[in-house]
């Protein structure tokens, strides 16, 4: 940038400041229309939604989901004696619920039914994504699909070479 152009553009500057100076100032603010709470008012709020969710969701049977809305809960007031006793006892229905669906994977399982076995581990690992007992279950389960399905197309592979050496040329014919 050249000196002369620097120059003016710094000289318009302090001239227009230097008359925005002269002015009065006139900034009128719009009075506050609404008030906004104050942040324990909303946490309050906050905590009675999660307890009217969490046990909304227990009612309607989605137990897990609860257990996170009384999370919430616990984690604000960590002494609510009602948010301790609601996650213990929703921890207790979902280990229930997990090992219920365990044992029906493994009787599931010992009856040779292996679509309903793997969705039963299927389901305890929705529930419960670290229960490592259905998770062997279904890598077992995976690999005996793998190992028949290799089983049927060596069977078949095996019946074609049969048909195939049966065959004489001169039935070709």
């Amino acid at each position: 940038m050249t000196t002369w152009l620097r120059a003016s553009l710094s000289a318009f500057a302090f001239t227009s400041l230097a008359a925005c100076a002269d002015m009065p100032m006139q900034v009128s603010l719009p009075a506050p229309q609404m008030r906004l709470p104050a942040a324990p008012d909303r946490t309050a709020q906050f905590i009675a939604d999660e307890r009217v969710e969490a046990q909304r969701l227990d009612a309607a049977g989605t137990i897990s989901e609860a257990r996170r809305h009384w999370r919430y809960v616990a984690a604000l007031l960590p002494s609510d004696v009602e948010a301790k006793s609601e996650i213990a006892r929703l921890d207790a229905a979902i280990r229930a619920r997990v090992n219920a669906l365990v044992a029906q994977g493994e009787v599931a399982l010992t009856r040779n039914r292996l679509p309903d076995a793997q969705l039963a581990f299927l389901k305890a690992l929705a529930i419960d994504g670290a229960n490592e007992r259905a998770r062997s279950r279904l890598r077992e389960l995976d690999n005996r699909a793998a190992f028949l399905a290799q089983d049927r197309k060596d069977q078949r592979a095996r019946a074609a070479v049969r048909n195939a050496g049966t065959e004489s040329p001169e039935d070709g014919r």
